[in-house]
């Protein structure tokens, strides 16, 4: 008789514990994604800095924005500062995505920045994560 009342001990646990693992999984994901697109970011803004320095001689502001949004339409804000005189560029780009775990929280919104900053220095372009 005894093994018949444990029975429904199993289903309880498991009906308990389901939710659980899905808030978990949507977590999971929900960063990886974030994570996802700050790499993207952080090669789209190497990609910028290397346009850039290579052209660095011919005002290369507007095709370096061109290329920020060919590469990820979704950016929310860019910032570019040429200095010719250093031979120095920073790009900062901002994006924010929605999650869907940040909604069940409360934290609809995740922001990804990626802050970069290339130099010529001795004739080799050098790019550098800027915190």
């Amino acid at each position: 008789m005894n093994r018949l009342n444990s029975k429904g001990q199993s289903l309880a646990i498991f009906v308990i514990f389901v939710p659980v693992f899905i808030m978990i999984g949507t977590l999971v994901v929900d960063v990886s994604f974030a994570r996802y697109n700050v790499r993207k970011l952080d090669n789209i803004n190497k990609l910028v800095i290397n346009y850039g320095l290579d052209h660095i001689e011919s005002d290369p502001y507007d095709n370096m924005v061109d290329l920020i949004y060919k590469n990820d339409s979704e950016v929310d804000n860019y910032e570019i500062k040429i200095n010719l005189e250093e031979k120095k560029i920073n790009v900062n780009i901002s994006k924010s995505t929605k999650g869907f775990f940040g909604s069940i929280v409360g934290k609809e919104i995740y922001k990804e920045k990626s802050f970069f900053i290339g130099y010529i220095k001795d004739d080799k372009k050098i790019i550098e994560k800027d915190d």
